[in-house]
């Protein structure tokens, strides 16, 4: 009877966190799992080219999604910040905000253009198979030009999230997806009389997909309300502190998702060094990895948007709750994940690839996968709580610990000096996760302690 009273009570106490979390993440997630379709389908489509032009495409989205990645963690501090204002309902910050994030991600396209020219000139000297190297500059060249677009898009989709509107950015993107897929339709096989491009082919139905997005972001966040409510003028002395104000953010959070994408992104380079029969694999399980990453960041942005909000208020009892819902949520994904990939582990890799030696791989790889899902989900989750607070610089640090100073020498050692080959460099992975999402934990609850200690002594 107690026990059956303590759940009853434990519902109501957390199924409003619940309903409002999973409510601004449905969005995102449907968003997210339709460029997850789109991803796997370019991979489907291209893998029908043949195991190398699928390898060369591996290479070049392993070395994209460098910068790419940087960009994408270096825009999320434009949602905490857009959050907190609104969440007091300070709309003289919003419009100084919105203008600001606009000049930053502008300057920030321009920067990792840069670092795409320098990726594109050093692709020849990475030690990977010969047969691929220029199939993949040449795909590298092409959806390199997409990260200026993409900048512009991250943009609005952060400005709208921290504006508890995550629709705008699924709309965009799910349509954004539909013009992918119908231009690898046409542009790799030559289907309606359209020229048969193969790899190059894919690489310009995803820089002109890329192109719509940003076109329709910055149409959809004219008609945000909260950014016309103020009616005060923004100074560009004012529009250059909240520039200073998003790079002192940006900059950590951007090294966080960077430094864990590293450890995927060398995992790449490395297993190039020993098979392209290697990288094929990688290539197919990091794409179903993708899928559950993706589905635990919807969660995470729903989080960090909640997060931010509360910490606006000062309400650090909300902010505890708002945690535990998000976690407990991942938890149940996690399971029902896992259970999916453990199952079709043998008959996923074939929706790749014909090849038997990739599909054997790649189906081993999938149960290193499985082990290291839980880890993600916590380190997702527990960096967006510290995204929702501003907390960037120590997570920052943190992630850089995991990923540089333990995942990726684990790989190195266990694939070169333990023997394990290429399910050796997956074997960083779940260790890299775990210490972060570890340490992850423990700055959370030092936080949680001091706004604890700051609400009770007032």
């Amino acid at each position: 009877m107690f026990k059956l009273l303590f759940m009853k009570r434990y519902w109501r106490l957390f199924r409003p966190h619940y309903v409002e979390t999973q409510k601004l993440a449905l969005p995102v997630i449907i968003a997210q799992v339709g460029q997850i379709t789109v991803g796997l389908v370019d991979n489907m489509m291209i893998g029908q080219l043949g195991k190398t032009q699928l390898a060369a495409a591996a290479f070049a989205n392993t070395l994209f999604a460098l910068p790419l990645i940087f960009g994408m963690g270096f825009s999320m501090a434009i949602t905490p910040l857009v959050g907190k204002a609104f969440g007091i309902g300070n709309y003289d910050d919003l419009k100084k905000l919105k203008k600001g994030a606009l000049l930053t991600n502008g300057l920030m396209a321009i920067i990792l253009a840069m670092v795409c020219v320098a990726l594109y000139v050093f692709m020849p000297h990475m030690n990977q198979p010969e047969s691929i190297i220029d199939q993949s500059r040449s795909f590298f060249s092409i959806i390199s030009l997409s990260i200026i677009p993409l900048m512009f898009f991250l943009y609005g989709k952060q400005l709208s999230e921290g504006l508890s509107n995550t629709k705008n950015a699924m709309m965009v993107t799910l349509l954004a997806n539909v013009v992918n897929i119908f231009g690898n339709y046409l542009l790799i096989f030559g289907n309606w009389g359209a020229p048969a491009m193969g790899l190059t082919g894919a690489g310009i139905a995803t820089l002109s997909s890329r192109v719509i997005m940003a076109i329709l972001i910055m149409v959809f966040i004219r008609r945000l309300k909260p950014l016309h409510k103020s009616q005060l003028s923004v100074s560009f002395k004012k529009v250059v502190s909240s520039v200073k104000e998003i790079f002192k953010l940006g900059i950590p959070m951007g090294l966080h998702m960077f430094s864990e994408a590293s450890a995927f992104i060398v995992a790449g380079i490395m297993i190039g060094w020993i098979s392209d029969t290697g990288l094929a694999a990688h290539q197919i399980v990091i794409s179903l990895s993708t899928f559950g990453f993706m589905l635990y960041q919807g969660i995470g942005v729903s989080t960090t948007i909640r997060i931010s909000q509360f910490s606006a208020r000062q309400v650090p009892l909300l902010i505890r709750q708002a945690s535990k819902a998000s976690i407990q949520i991942v938890i149940i994904m996690v399971l029902i994940i896992s259970t999916s990939f453990i199952a079709l582990r043998d008959w996923l890799p074939r929706l790749f690839t014909n090849d038997a030696e990739v599909i054997e791989l790649a189906s081993r790889m999938i149960v290193v996968l499985v082990i290291f899902q839980l880890f993600d989900a916590f380190q997702i989750i527990y960096s967006s709580i510290l995204r929702g607070m501003a907390d960037a610089t120590i997570p920052g640090i943190l992630t850089i610990i995991s990923y540089f100073g333990v995942a990726i020498p684990f790989s190195y050692w266990a694939a070169f000096m333990g023997g394990y080959n290429e399910i050796g460099i997956w074997l960083g992975f779940p260790v890299g996760l775990g210490v972060c999402a570890l340490l992850f934990y423990f700055r959370i609850q030092k936080l949680h302690r001091k706004a604890l200690q700051l609400s009770t002594s007032k």
